[in-house]
């Protein structure tokens, strides 16, 4: 079963407002100008390799509960995890820096000490369902 990750629409505005800022500000001092204004030329393009480099890193996300294992998907990142491997999955709800763009997060963790965090749509269902393939839980 697959689910699809939750997004906070305030942290997307942000974050595009950043984008905007920060791929469009720089070009126009760029080209506009003067003195100590102008940007140099390599300067008008890091901003878009910077945030191609986060969105390829971040994008797309989506969770997969399978009969074996839990498949997390967060950018080129693919994750398989055996459900015999899991200790805790416990919702938090902080800003900490990750790669979710929401608030509401579950923590992953596993028996090799590794912390999986993620942001699921449909929170309740997605325990649930990991619930019934792993009675340890």
């Amino acid at each position: 079963m697959r689910f699809e990750t939750r997004f906070d629409r305030w942290l997307v505005v942000v974050l595009a407002f950043g984008f905007l800022c920060s791929c469009v500000l720089i070009p126009l001092l760029r080209f506009t100008g003067t003195g100590p204004l102008a940007a140099p030329l390599w300067l008008v393009f890091l901003p878009w390799v910077a945030w191609l480099a986060v969105l390829a890193a971040t994008l797309p996300q989506y969770y997969m509960v399978l009969p074996e294992d839990l498949f997390l998907r967060q950018g080129w990142r693919r994750i398989l995890i055996p459900y015999d491997s899991l200790i805790e999955l416990s919702s938090t709800s902080d800003a900490r820096s990750a790669g979710v763009f929401s608030t509401q997060r579950i923590d992953v963790v596993t028996r090799e000490n590794r912390r999986y965090i993620i942001a699921v749509a449909r929170e309740e269902e997605f325990l649930a369902e990991v619930a019934r393939r792993c009675p340890q839980l």
